[in-house]
């Protein structure tokens, strides 16, 4: 079965709605319709997903997913199991409610823990054996510091679940756009050592291959 990024998908079926035309900067530029990047700096196909028990759903701000920029479809591009739905503020899409309330997994919400109450507060991800076979399902939420803020707190259907914090934040490396944690790291790079963090070394080192191979070929066209 063909890999599927839900991002990119998202992208696609926003776009067939969308009543104006998104323009990002460098809109000019002949881009790939898979990854965004100028067509001769093009990366899609260069990694392979990684096998994990771990899925992905990126909650993602509105036009989020039409940014170049936007580091959530990389991660979609390493995790088999991955989601993408678009941010609402008064509604629960279905097929998101669906997904949240399946028994096949564990949803866990990636954030800092000064948002969240103490008793929701976790520091690892538990494995499936701790879950009574439920798969661990990490939903990021997708935007900048203050949109992602913005989604923690009115967002009530995510009230119930744990928040996850990376332990040990250091300034990020991504100063394309405005930092998803207030401490500069952005959406990837929190996942990239979400998952060294939790013992899944080769997920995380793909991602941040993947990561470095997106930021190169991004800053070629940025300067």
């Amino acid at each position: 079965m063909a890999h599927i990024n839900s991002v990119r998908r998202l992208r696609e079926h926003e776009l067939q709605f969308s009543k104006k035309e998104f323009k990002a900067r460098g809109a000019a530029l002949k881009r790939c319709s898979e990854c965004m990047l100028e067509e001769r700096e093009c990366i899609c196909g260069s990694v392979t997903p990684v096998p994990t028990d771990i899925a992905v759903c990126m909650l993602m701000y509105h036009a989020e997913y039409y940014k170049p920029s936007n580091t959530g479809q990389l991660i979609c591009e390493v995790v088999p199991d991955n989601y993408a739905f678009r941010w609402h503020r008064t509604e629960l899409e279905e097929s998101l409610k669906a997904l949240i309330e399946s028994e096949a997994w564990y949803p866990i919400i990636v954030f800092v823990h000064d948002a969240a109450e103490p008793d929701r507060q976790i520091h690892n991800i538990p494995v499936q054996a701790e879950l009574n076979g439920k798969r661990p399902l990490l939903i990021f939420l997708d935007g900048t510091w203050r949109q992602a803020k913005k989604m923690f707190i009115k967002s009530p259907y995510l009230d119930q679940f744990p928040v996850l914090q990376l332990s040990g934040f250091n300034k990020g490396s991504y100063q394309l756009r405005e930092s998803y944690h207030e401490h500069h790291l952005s959406t990837v790079e929190v996942a990239f050592e979400l998952f060294r963090q939790n013992g899944e070394l080769e997920l995380g080192d793909t991602l941040e291959q993947l990561f470095n191979n997106f930021r190169t070929a991004y800053q070629v066209h940025k300067r």
